[in-house]
């Protein structure tokens, strides 16, 4: 059986097939910083767009779109305000997320 971290990289491969095929280009993968990772940095146009990635195999624990919660959306959001303040001060940005339960894959723009 795939380790958990084989099939995290595996979805973030496919998401970043997602996010290409929509136009995005993308900056830079599992940014590490002070207090976490933001999965995929990417540019929709203009807009700088932090994308986190969720995969699920099963709904045991939920789908993958609802294990974002409001704790990681915190987390996630001073991330990108530490990593646009060094990287891109002026830019505008969003959040959206790639969900991926089973083999059914979904971009949510400005998800939150």
């Amino acid at each position: 059986m795939p380790s958990t971290r084989s099939l995290g990289d595996e979805g973030e491969e496919r998401a970043v097939g997602l996010l290409r095929e929509h136009g995005f280009t993308i900056v830079e993968r599992n940014v590490r910083l002070p207090g976490g990772e933001i999965d995929i940095v990417c540019l929709d146009g203009t807009t700088l767009v932090f994308v986190e990635v969720k995969r699920r195999r099963g709904m045991q624990y939920g789908n993958a779109l609802a294990a974002v919660d409001s704790r990681k959306r915190a987390r996630l959001r001073q991330l990108a305000a530490d990593y646009a303040q060094i990287v891109a001060p002026n830019a505008h940005f969003r959040f959206d997320i790639v969900a991926i339960d089973g083999n059914r894959m979904i971009l949510h723009r400005n998800a939150f």
